[in-house]
């Protein structure tokens, strides 16, 4: 295997800079997160505009999926599940 150089950088942060580096990170983490849910948006086979999404979930698991078009076009997947018909604490 080659032996691989690499440079080395030492940084002086202080407080403020740790805390602004701290928020880039918390804030690119957010962006990667919309840019995935961007790219996952579905486009409607009637006019191939973007279609809204709703998921339901029940005890954290996806139980449905529905989509929506502006255009009325409307698509669904319930995954065979059963949902409650009472939810709890309605009786």
């Amino acid at each position: 295997m080659a032996n691989v150089k690499g440079i080395t950088i030492e940084l002086g942060l202080d407080s403020k800079s740790k805390l602004k580096l701290r928020a880039i990170a918390k804030h690119v983490g957010a962006l990667a997160d919309e840019l995935d849910r961007i790219d996952n948006l579905k486009e409607c086979p009637e006019c191939s505009k973007l279609m809204i999404s709703c998921e339901m979930y029940l005890d954290n698991e996806l139980k449905s999926i529905n989509r929506e078009c502006e255009c009325g076009y409307v698509m669904g997947c319930d995954f065979g599940n059963e949902l409650p018909t009472h939810p709890e604490g309605s009786e």
